[in-house]
C-alpha cells in the first residue's frame, strides 16, 4: 500500500485538510465523482474510502502530519528519489498521540520500508538511511523488526561473501561494512546484532590476519577499515566491545594511505647494521636478566603452531623482531611489496613455547574456530596417542599409563571423539592427545586450569586443529584434590541445549541450540570459568593498562 495524498489528488491545501468538516468532506466527494466522469483519476475507489475515512479525528490528523513532513510522505509514497537528509526531522509538537500515528503509517511502511533500506544501501546513502532510522519511533513493532531482519541479512550476507574468498573479486557489495555510518545505523537497535557482528568480525579478522604481511594489500586495507568501523558498534556485551575496541585500536595505522616503503638513494648502509648489531647485544643481554627473574610471571602473548626458520632460536622473540622490523619500514624492505607487520589480531605473529607462561589468546583462537565450524580439507596428521599435538607451542603433560598413582588424575574420554587436554599452569602450559575410548593419568594440581578439546581427524597447519565435530569445554580450575585418593575426570560426549524464547516483536518462539559439555569428576572439584572473560581480561591488560 502506497499513500495517496489528498492534496496532490483533489487540489486542497494542509489547511483545508486540517480543519475539514462534514460539508468539507461532501464536497470532496463531489469534487471526486466530477473526476470520474472526467476520467481523470483511476485509484477512484481508494480515494472514495480515504475521503470517508476523514471523518476520524485521528485519521485526518495523521494525513496533516505527513502532509507537513515531506520526507516522510516521500517514503510512504514509494517516491525515494526525492528524499533529502537535510530536509529529514521530526516536530514532534505535531504528534498528538504517537500510537495512533504509528498504526496509521504502518502499512505504507510495511510496504516502503525494506525497498528504501535497499536502493538506498546499494547506492551507498548511508547518512540518509541513519537520518530516516533516527525516527524509528515512528515505526511500529513489526516495521522495527522488518528493518533489524533486513540489516541482519546484509551482514550475514557480508560474511558468506568474504567466507567464499570473493572480496579480491571486488569490494563494492560489502563495501558499507566499511563505514561507520552503516555501524551507526545498527546502534539504532543496541544488541540486535552481536551474534552477526561476531560472525563478520571474525571473517574480517581471518582476511586481515591472512593479508597482514602486506599492508598495501587492497584486502588487507578493507579488513583494517572494517574493523575500525566496527569499534563504534553499541553493545552492552563487554566482551564484544572490548574485542572490536582492541582491535581497532590495532587496525586503524593501516586505514591511512600508505606512504612509499623506499626514498631514492636510502639503502640498509653500515650504520643500520651497526644499530641492528647493537640491538641485537642489548636484546641478548635482556634475555639473559629475564631468565633470571622469576618464571611464574606471566606473560600475555599468544603462541602459534608455526614453524618458522628462526622460531627455535629464542633470541628472536617478538621485541626483536619489531625492532627489526621498525628499521626495516625506514630503510626499505628491498622487495618492494610492501610493509609487514607483526601486530596479529586473535593470532600472533611469532613466538616461541619457552617464552610464554599462558596461552590464553590461543585457547580463545581456538574456541572461534569451534563456534564456526569450518571443515578445513587441506590433509590431516596422524598423532601418535598420548602424545603432544603442539609440541612448537606446548610442552607435554606429564603422564603414565596403567598406573595407581593417587597423585595423578585419570582422564577418561568417552566423548566418542579424540580428545586434547590442555593444562595452564604457572610456568610452561602443555597439552596431550588421548584418543577416543582411551584413559590416560596426567599430572594435575590444585589451581591449574584445563580446556578439553574433542574432535576428529587432526590437521595440521599454520593453526592446527581438528577437522570435523569439534567441541570446546569452558575453562575449569581445578580444585580440592587429595592425593590420598583415586581421582578421575571424565569426558563424555556434548549435548544440545535447546532453548524456547517468546519473541518480543510477534508471537513466535525463538528455537536457540547451544552446545554444553557433559563432564564428571570423582574426588575432585571443578570450577567453571569462561574464556571469553579471561580473553576480555587479557586485553584490558595487553591494550588499555
Amino acid at each position: 500500500m502506497k499513500y495517496i495524498s489528498f492534496i496532490d489528488q483533489l487540489g486542497i491545501d494542509i489547511n483545508q485538510l486540517a480543519h475539514i468538516d462534514s460539508n468539507g468532506i461532501i464536497k470532496l466527494q463531489k469534487q471526486l465523482k466530477a473526476k470520474a466522469m472526467l476520467g481523470d483519476a483511476n485509484n477512484l475507489g481508494e480515494l472514495s474510502n480515504l475521503i470517508e475515512n476523514l471523518k476520524d479525528d485521528t485519521t485526518r490528523q495523521s494525513h496533516v502530519f505527513v502532509e507537513k513532513h515531506q520526507w516522510l510522505k516521500h517514503l510512504i509514497s514509494g517516491d525515494y528519489k526525492y528524499l533529502k537528509q537535510n530536509e529529514i526531522n521530526v516536530d514532534d509538537s505535531q504528534i498528538n498521540n504517537i500510537e495512533n500515528l504509528k498504526y496509521f503509517l504502518a502499512p505504507f511502511l510495511k510496504e516502503n520500508l525494506k525497498v528504501f533500506l535497499s536502493e538506498s544501501l546499494n547506492k551507498g546513502k548511508y547518512v540518509l538511511i541513519l537520518k530516516v532510522l533516527l525516527h524509528n519511533n515512528l515505526f511500529s513493532e513489526e516495521n522495527n523488526q522488518l528493518v533489524i531482519n533486513f540489516l541482519k541479512a546484509r551482514l550475514n550476507y557480508a560474511a558468506v561473501y568474504l567466507r567464499e574468498l570473493r572480496l579480491k573479486e571486488k569490494e563494492y557489495p560489502v563495501s558499507f561494512i566499511t563505514n561507520k555510518v552503516f555501524i551507526n545505523c545498527l546502534n539504532e537497535y543496541p544488541d540486535c546484532f552481536n551474534v552477526e557482528m561476531q560472525e563478520l568480525n571474525s571473517e574480517v579478522i581471518e582476511i586481515y590476519n591472512t593479508k597482514r604481511r602486506n599492508v598495501d594489500n587492497q584486502e588487507f586495507k578493507f579488513a583494517a577499515k572494517a574493523m575500525v568501523a566496527f569499534s563504534i558498534l553499541d553493545t552492552s556485551n563487554v566482551f564484544l566491545e572490548e574485542t572490536l575496541t582492541s582491535n581497532a585500536e590495532i587496525a586503524k595505522e593501516y586505514t591511512y594511505p600508505s606512504r612509499s616503503s623506499k626514498k631514492t638513494g636510502s639503502g640498509f648502509g653500515g650504520w643500520s647494521i651497526f644499530v641492528i648489531i647493537m640491538i641485537v647485544l642489548r636484546i641478548v643481554f635482556w634475555i639473559g636478566k629475564s631468565s633470571s627473574s622469576n618464571t611464574n610471571s606471566y606473560d600475555f602473548e599468544y603462541l602459534n603452531t608455526d614453524d618458522y626458520s628462526n622460531g627455535s632460536n629464542p633470541m628472536y622473540n617478538d621485541e626483536f623482531i619489531r625492532v627489526i622490523d621498525s628499521i626495516q619500514r625506514l630503510q626499505g624492505d628491498g622487495d618492494g611489496d610492501g610493509l609487514e607487520i607483526e601486530e596479529t589480531v586473535i593470532e600472533s605473529a611469532l613466538s616461541n613455547r619457552y617464552k610464554l607462561s599462558n596461552h590464553i589468546k590461543f585457547i580463545y583462537t581456538l574456541k572461534l574456530k569451534v563456534a564456526r565450524k569450518r571443515i578445513d580439507d587441506n590433509g590431516t596428521l596422524v598423532l601418535n596417542p598420548f602424545s603432544n599435538p603442539y609440541p612448537k607451542t606446548f610442552n607435554e603433560i606429564p603422564n603414565a599409563l596403567n598406573t595407581n598413582d593417587n597423585t595423578l588424575i585419570n582422564i577418561n574420554n568417552k566423548s566418542k571423539k579424540d580428545l586434547i587436554v590442555f593444562r595452564l599452569t604457572q610456568g610452561i602450559d602443555q597439552s596431550i592427545y588421548i584418543p577416543s575410548n582411551q584413559n590416560l593419568a596426567l599430572e594435575i594440581t590444585n589451581n591449574d586450569s584445563l580446556v578439553f578439546y574433542v574432535g576428529k581427524e587432526f590437521l595440521s597447519a599454520r593453526f592446527s586443529h581438528f577437522k570435523k565435530e569439534t567441541d570446546l569445554t569452558a575453562m575449569y580450575k581445578i580444585q580440592n584434590t587429595d592425593a590420598s585418593m583415586k581421582k578421575e575426570i571424565t569426558i563424555y560426549p556434548f549435548k544440545d541445549k535447546i532453548t524456547r524464547v517468546n519473541s518480543t516483536s510477534s508471537d513466535k518462539i525463538i528455537i536457540d541450540t547451544t552446545r554444553t559439555e557433559n563432564i564428571d569428576t570423582k574426588n575432585i572439584d571443578l570450577k567453571r570459568l569462561s574464556i571469553n572473560r579471561i580473553y576480555t581480561d587479557y586485553y584490558n591488560k595487553k591494550y588499555r593498562n
